[in-house]
């Protein structure tokens, strides 16, 4: 898998996560703690409604109080004055107060007055119930052991559940004795349910126990409670939570249960903000990936992948000259700049190894050349110096006093062979000296025959190198203009000591495959040339122009003109051949050099001139020597 690949999935991968992450808090945390804000509300909320309530009972109470701590109050507990009824207790007591029930026991726990009466109407209510029970001794709103005692509570009757508050019966300088119990009552009604629910803003239904029509989920909260007060809840639906608590009557005994329907604003809003966080989550999640992406790819996976596209195609292409060149300063540029150090050493690496493996194997075969010439030379060395030996005790010299004796005796030659003693010792020399002669003569033909083959076994050996060696292909990567500089550095004393003025006309090459050894030979021969041919001309005229120009097929040619003697059409056809030179020192074998070697690079050299005195043109033309790429631009 591709590192683009691996990036995108890791991404990918780690965005999911970040959603599902998200997601997961969202659900397991944000949510529940908005549920837990929501369920302290609605507990506040339920609070609100009790306390509601027992500000109820608290008025009631102050309201008993009114009526309790009054001396005709308290007299008429004693002596059920008439004026006293009269006065006081008549119908409209019940609207101005707001009570339903008014109820006077003396301390025997005897009704001395009692009535209930609608608040609205002021029609008498059948409450004979919670008066009855109002006179049982074990009424715990009924007895009092302090003048400051009070007592509320709530107690189910025949017209429905009613708030009771009761004070003991004592004068208005608040002191005893207690002369009974003063009771206030106020039925729980649909009117008073409504008022309370518009006092704390709720929204409140309450049923008593014993009610038919009591929902049966508000039933079973009911009869799952541990105690008066506690509260529970219900999600009723997504927009609506009930909130349930119950409330005990006087004798401790469950009297109402009471529902507060909530809104679910608070996790409504948190649900808002979960859709919220998870959208913008999602969204934050595909911008951070698509940025982490454009970044990692821009700044990491694409310079990478160029790094690798480029280390494959150096590796196939075996081109060393390729470069990276990121101009960055963190580690990639840092990776990207080593490699390019790397590829750079290994193709200086490549072409010192190459340049010492093709002067390694030219002295190896030089070597062989030498050792096999050295020794058919020591060998030639050897007869030559018979020769020479043989040449300096020459025998005729003695030949000679011989013939001169001979000629002086002519005259008298049989007098001579006849007479003289010198003739017989003259004769047998002649006959020594002849067969000394014929040795020497033949022992000469010997040394001259292996002479003759020492020399052939000299040309077979350079021929049999020459047939080994055949046509060398050796290429190398070179500069154009170092060579040129090279050439010109070593006819440098030529060219300042004949005043020559030198012009390089080279546009900007890359390397070339080209044998470096012999290019730089062939253009050091041609420039010599070319600064000797200009020696016999005024200095002013001596100009020199080494021009290189492209030509088609990814070759080049380099025009090497001079000012110099120049040659006519039957020296042109001729300069070429071994052997020729139009130097009076010259040995004839440069120009055929330089024409070889630049063949055997499948090349061709060529020399133009106008005529004798009017300078010459030697044009080297050289294909396949530019790199493809910069042939096809």
């Amino acid at each position: 898998m591709s590192l683009r690949k691996q990036v995108a999935g890791l991404l990918l991968a780690l965005s999911i996560v970040f959603v599902a992450m998200t997601f997961a808090i969202q659900v397991w945390v944000v949510m529940p703690a908005f549920e837990e804000l929501e369920l302290s509300a609605a507990n506040r909320d339920v609070e609100r409604c009790v306390n509601a309530i027992d500000r109820d009972l608290q008025f009631l109470s102050g309201i008993a109080n009114d009526w309790a701590a009054w001396d005709d109050t308290h007299r008429y507990v004693l002596d059920h004055n008439e004026s006293f009824r009269k006065t006081n207790l008549m119908d409209e007591a019940f609207g101005s107060t707001r009570v339903s029930l008014i109820c006077i026991l003396d301390n025997q726990r005897q009704i001395v007055w009692g009535e209930a009466r609608d608040m609205d109407t002021l029609e008498l209510l059948d409450a004979d119930d919670v008066l009855t029970s109002l006179q049982s001794p074990d009424h715990p709103l009924t007895f009092h052991d302090s003048v400051d005692g009070a007592s509320q509570g709530i107690q189910l009757t025949n017209v429905g559940p009613m708030l009771l508050a009761s004070r003991p019966i004592i004068t208005s300088k608040r002191e005893g004795p207690i002369n009974g119990t003063m009771l206030m009552g106020r039925l729980l009604n649909e009117n008073e349910i409504a008022g309370l629910a518009e006092r704390t803003q709720l929204k409140i239904n309450v049923w008593p126990v014993d009610a038919t029509d009591m929902p049966i989920d508000a039933l079973e909260k009911l009869q799952t409670r541990t105690e008066s007060g506690d509260k529970q809840f219900v999600v009723a639906s997504q927009d609506e939570l009930h909130a349930y608590t119950s409330l005990d009557d006087v004798f401790g005994k469950p009297a109402l249960s009471i529902r507060v329907d909530l809104p679910r604003e608070v996790t409504l809003q948190g649900r808002v903000a979960n859709y919220v966080a998870m959208a913008c989550s999602v969204v934050g999640g595909v911008l951070t990936l698509a940025v982490m992406w454009f970044v990692l790819k821009w700044r990491i996976v694409s310079p990478l992948q160029a790094m690798a596209d480029h280390a494959v195609r150096v590796g196939s292409q075996d081109n060393l000259k390729a470069r990276l060149s990121l101009s960055r300063k963190d580690e990639i540029g840092t990776l990207a700049n080593e490699f390019d150090r790397m590829v750079a050493g290994l193709a200086e690496s490549r072409a010192k190894v190459l340049d010492v493996a093709h002067r390694a194997g030219m002295a190896e075969i030089a070597s062989e050349v030498l050792h096999n010439v050295g020794n058919a030379v020591n060998s030639a060395n050897c007869s030559i110096e018979l020769l020479e030996e043989r040449l300096q005790t020459p025998k005729w010299s003695g030949l000679e006093r011989a013939t001169h004796l001979l000629v002086e005796q002519a005259p008298q030659a049989a007098v001579f062979f006849s007479q003289d003693a010198r003739a017989p010792k003259l004769l047998n020399y002649l006959s020594v000296l002849s067969q000394t002669l014929k040795t020497d003569h033949e022992a000469n033909k010997t040394e001259v025959a292996r002479l003759r083959e020492t020399i052939r076994h000299i040309r077979d050996a350079i021929a049999a190198q020459q047939t080994f060696a055949g046509k060398s292909n050796f290429r190398q990567e070179v500069v154009l203009d170092v060579i040129i500089k090279e050439v010109l550095r070593i006819n440098g004393d030529l060219i300042r000591s004949s005043g020559i003025d030198v012009a390089v006309d080279l546009p900007s090459l890359p390397e070339l495959h080209l044998n470096k050894s012999k290019m730089t030979q062939v253009l050091v021969n041609l420039v010599r040339n070319a600064l000797q041919s200009m020696n016999e001309y005024p200095a002013d005229q001596h100009r020199l122009k080494i021009a290189v120009s492209c030509i088609d097929e990814q070759g080049i040619s380099i025009e090497v003109t001079d000012t110099g003697a120049g040659f006519g059409d039957d020296v042109r056809t001729k300069l070429f051949t071994h052997g020729f030179t139009t130097k009076a020192e010259g040995n004839g074998f440069g120009l055929h050099y330089c024409a070889n070697a630049i063949r055997e690079a499948g090349g061709s050299l060529t020399a133009q001139s106008p005529g004798l005195g009017m300078g010459a043109t030697f044009k080297i033309s050289l294909p396949q020597v530019l790199p493809a790429s910069l042939s096809a631009s």
